[in-house]
């Protein structure tokens, strides 16, 4: 398969990218269990009407055969790690800052005193703190400290926003500021189909397939919301220009593109080596590992198919011609 884009051609589509391909996924509860997580989300004060609908709909795409108190609760959860990018993400100017340790404590049950004058800042703690008592108390230990490592990774990095030299470095970063990994993560949560260490430890290359998924995601999303991030250094087009990897904003987002569709082909290449690989395991695991690798695929579906109808990226100067509003 070609997965070069030619650098000459200016308009670019989003159907450029290979991932719109992929079969359209939805939950079929979606509507309910929007208005039930914005009820909850509400309560806890970060509702923001001004960004709120545009990316609350994703958790509908990302997981679809999930219970809907299950589906609820990981909205809530997304909407809290929303509110933290929205207000105090590694591109948002700010005057306060959320504490990394403050939030790891709450997120773990650990009982602290709080101090905190700034309205948005205080509301972040008391989400943090809510989601993690509902995660921790609705699965089993391995898993919480598992998706809890994740957290933690992707909170460091979203806050403290390390520095790159080159486009290979910035992936490595954005693996774990685009917060697909926890997403990866609560496919188990979502279909209550958990993979035990032993599980995992047979099928090497499924973290690989894992951190792909997550690159797809993050550096798709890249390009979807790049209109309104020209002005971060912690997007993959502004990446290949800082690094001068690319000469021209063309040539930036043609690479980008590039990137992207060949994580696409990666992704297939070892999903299928995977299944080839689980014949052999006894049935109950096979039928976890063949869960969960569709629930991979829901994700890159999510991918595609919820960036290009969502309002957030809609933008006069949106990269991708099919999602721009005059």
């Amino acid at each position: 398969m070609n997965t070069t884009l030619s650098i000459t051609n200016t308009i670019f589509l989003s159907t450029d990218l290979h991932i719109s391909k992929a079969p359209f996924y939805k939950h079929k509860e979606a509507e309910l269990i929007l208005e039930k997580a914005k009820t909850t989300s509400n309560l806890l004060g970060i509702v923001d009407e001004t960004l709120y609908r545009d990316h609350t709909t994703m958790t509908n795409y990302l997981y679809v055969n999930g219970s809907i108190q299950k589906m609820t609760n990981v909205l809530v959860t997304y909407d809290t790690l929303y509110f933290l990018d929205d207000f105090f993400g590694e591109d948002t100017v700010k005057e306060d800052v959320a504490d990394l340790k403050t939030i790891l404590a709450l997120w773990e049950g650990k009982a602290i005193a709080l101090a905190v004058k700034n309205d948005k800042l205080k509301k972040l703690y008391q989400a943090i703190k809510y989601i993690g008592e509902v995660i921790r108390e609705d699965s089993p230990t391995h898993f919480f400290k598992k998706y809890t490592a994740s957290v933690k990774e992707h909170l460091y990095y979203a806050l403290e926003s390390p520095s790159y030299k080159t486009v290979n470095e910035y992936i490595k970063v954005r693996l774990y500021t685009s917060g697909m990994m926890p997403v990866i993560d609560l496919i188990e949560y979502v279909n209550d189909n958990y993979i035990s260490e032993t599980i995992e430890s047979k099928l090497p290359l499924l973290y690989r397939l894992k951190q792909t998924c997550a690159l797809i995601g993050g550096l798709s999303n890249d390009l979807f919301s790049y209109a309104k991030e020209k002005h971060s250094n912690f997007n993959l087009i502004n990446a290949f220009l800082l690094t001068k990897e690319a000469n021209t904003y063309e040539e930036a987002v043609s690479k980008s593109i590039n990137l992207v569709n060949k994580l696409s082909e990666d992704f297939e290449q070892d999903l299928k080596e995977i299944r080839n690989e689980i014949h052999s395991m006894d049935y109950m695991s096979k039928s976890i590992i063949e869960k969960h690798l569709k629930g991979l695929e829901v994700i890159v579906s999510a991918c595609y198919h919820w960036q290009f109808e969502t309002k957030r990226y809609k933008h006069s100067e949106a990269v991708f011609e099919d999602i721009k509003f005059n």
